[in-house]
């Protein structure tokens, strides 16, 4: 069997709102199962207008703001570890823009696993307040996990492995099998057929690519229960929702790679979608 590296380091990326607390209480009981620590992160942007103030005022506002937001990450940190005494957790202020700062920790520190919160929006909307975690999810090195506003954790059960390429690659699938491991979770391993474009090549191709798929899987890791399926309908978020219920799916995890090859293989991206618009956590692991 091949060796798994825990979970150890978790990146918390925090504007101390509610939907940045859910994600700090999920990596949290990530972190208690793997034996690992959280890092607590808040970065201060740089604001426009106190840049055009005198010299000796815009240093004693930022001044000001660093102290207050340090105040709030401490309250943060004894919150969590009011309730996760066993969890170790540090804390880090940051200056820039959030998802430099984010990518730039995660990677200098070697984290393993970022999680953060994400709030969910449709048409423009969509495009700024989910800014962070879409850019966070198409520059990031580290894998992402996540979480939707609305989610009210659980404990997952099984994680939904939505694939169009077959992956053999095991330091990818190594990512979502730790995850797996660490709650004792089945894999649900899916392919989705449009229905508006397949064709009855499409259906056989496809079964036969996930049967010697399924194999390849219970070979490899054979501590994990597999299941494989054909996910049919017109539109990808809403066939995967109805899965998910039906299945009681409690995490969908996607491999994504370089736009090109993405819009190549399955003609649209649809990883930021489908971590806009899931009611459940998303894990992105990035291919580069």
């Amino acid at each position: 069997m091949l060796s798994l590296k825990n979970i150890k380091k978790i990146l918390i990326p925090t504007d101390f709102s509610d939907t940045a607390m859910k994600a700090a209480q999920y990596a949290a009981e990530m972190a208690k199962k793997s034996g690992g620590g959280i890092f607590l992160l808040h970065v201060i942007e740089p604001d426009i207008d106190s840049i055009r103030q005198p010299y000796p005022l815009h240093d004693r506002l930022q001044e000001e703001i660093a102290n207050n937001r340090l105040g709030e990450l401490n309250i943060l940190q004894k919150s969590i570890n009011q309730m996760y005494p066993d969890i170790k957790t540090e804390i880090e202020l940051a200056k820039g823009t959030i998802t430099n700062s984010v990518l730039d920790f995660a990677e200098s520190n070697k984290m393993d696993l970022i999680v953060m919160g994400t709030k969910g929006a449709t048409g423009l909307k969509e495009i700024f307040m989910g800014s962070v975690t879409a850019g966070t999810i198409r520059r990031t090195k580290v894998p992402v996990l996540a979480i939707p506003e609305e989610y009210v954790f659980d404990l997952p059960d099984a994680i939904l492995f939505a694939t169009n390429h077959f992956e053999k690659n095991t330091n990818l699938l190594n990512k979502i099998v730790e995850v797996a491991t660490l709650f004792s979770a089945d894999v649900h391993v899916a392919v989705f057929v449009d229905t508006d474009t397949v064709e009855v090549s499409d259906y056989v191709h496809n079964t036969q690519q996930l049967n010697h798929y399924l194999d390849f899987l219970k070979k490899t890791y054979p501590s994990i229960v597999f299941k494989a399926e054909l996910l049919e309908g017109s539109e990808f978020e809403e066939t995967v929702e109805k899965y998910d219920v039906k299945n009681e799916v409690d995490m969908i995890a996607m491999i994504t790679y370089p736009k090109r090859f993405l819009d190549r293989l399955m003609k649209k991206s649809v990883t930021k979608k489908m971590a806009f618009h899931s009611k459940i956590p998303v894990l992105v692991i990035p291919a580069k």
